[in-house]
């Protein structure tokens, strides 16, 4: 091997690259480079955008082309849905319930620092339970995260579930 990591190859070998691969052994022509030049502005260079900037419009444009409907990230306008239901005076209610009857301490780790109302089955799986106290459970920042994550996790499986019958067990640690 070389210094570079690859295999070093012997004198023969290099000439039959050469012979193989002509073009790479020298400069391209002025005709080469004028055939490339007019290729690269049909099909767009490799490197696209690279030094370039967006105009002001052109940024515009694309800002809209993403936003509702067409971005990647559309639920269905759920987010709007989920703004109004934790704005609500009800929400505000069942949160308070939720975290006095567990006197404000995490339920996984007894944590009394940023707890917060856990709404045990999701919203969106479960609408009719937004405001049932029983729905709620007071739990910690990173216990949350830890249950959305399951949560996240559990969902993705089942979607699988669905589509292809393949069933995979979780198993917490």
């Amino acid at each position: 091997m070389n210094k570079r990591g690859g295999w070093k190859l012997s004198e023969a070998t290099k000439q039959k690259m050469r012979e193989h691969h002509p073009h790479l052994s020298r400069p391209h022509t002025e005709e080469e480079k004028r055939k490339l030049s007019e290729h690269w502005k049909l099909v767009g260079h490799p490197k696209g955008m690279l030094g370039k900037h967006h105009s002001d419009e052109a940024k515009r444009k694309m800002s809209e082309k993403r936003r509702g409907k067409d971005n990647s990230f559309w639920k269905g306008g759920i987010t709007t849905l989920m703004r109004g239901i934790r704005r609500s005076p009800e929400y505000y209610q069942w949160r308070k319930a939720v975290l006095e009857r567990d006197n404000h301490i995490c339920q996984d780790c007894g944590a009394t620092k940023q707890v917060d109302a856990h709404h045990i089955q999701s919203i969106v799986d479960y609408p009719e339970g937004i405001f049932e106290v029983n729905n709620g459970l007071t739990i910690c920042g990173d216990c949350h995260n830890r249950h959305t994550f399951w949560q996240k996790l559990k969902k993705k499986h089942r979607k699988r579930k669905e589509k292809h019958g393949i069933e995979v067990k979780l198993v917490r640690r």
